[in-house]
């Protein structure tokens, strides 16, 4: 890990060396991970993936919902967030390394993991679609399904709300009932 650090702090421009740390932070990555012998990060999320939400038997047929108890952040990120992660990364560090100096980066955010909207930088996650074509059709499908049944986890959320809400109306409805009325 300090190799990887000491080479982020001489970085330049040199484009060789910038993929090669980036190469570098990867492989780090995949090893935090424990997915031992992959050096990309996108490899390294398919696989456990894989590991996990595998079919145990070839003439099973995959559950949809198994996905639903899913946490992605179990996952490394994306080579694409992990490479705006490393632009920050990288442009903090070179405020950091020349903080002397009076102008301490000869960088600009917006080049380097941020984007300016409203006057305020944002952190900028990643290039590309969010989610790969074919999941996205899959999850909207999943949704098309769910939402032609008639009631919904939401529908039936809400109908809870109300047997909630009659509840605490017949309870206050006691606050205006006047004990005076009998005499």
């Amino acid at each position: 890990m300090l190799r990887h650090m000491h080479n982020l702090k001489n970085y330049d421009s040199n484009v060789w060396l910038y993929t090669d740390i980036f190469n570098q932070i990867q492989k780090f990555i995949c090893e935090i991970y424990n997915v031992s012998g992959i050096i990309d990060v996108d490899a390294a999320r398919l696989q456990l993936f894989l590991n996990n939400y595998t079919v145990s038997d070839i003439n099973e047929e995959f559950n949809p919902k198994n996905l639903k108890n899913f946490d992605a952040s179990n996952l490394p990120p994306c080579k694409t967030e992990l490479f705006q992660q490393f632009l920050r990364a990288n442009y903090i560090t070179s405020i950091w390394n020349n903080a002397n100096e009076k102008r301490p980066s000869t960088f600009t955010p917006e080049n380097n993991g941020w984007t300016f909207e409203d006057n305020q930088y944002h952190f900028y996650w990643f290039d590309g679609d969010q989610l790969p074509g074919l999941v996205s059709e899959s999850l909207q499908e999943s949704e098309d399904a769910t939402s032609n049944n008639n009631i919904t986890s939401d529908d039936e959320d809400d109908d809870l709300s109300g047997q909630y809400r009659d509840v605490l109306n017949d309870e206050n409805s006691n606050d205006y009932y006047d004990d005076d009325e009998d005499g």
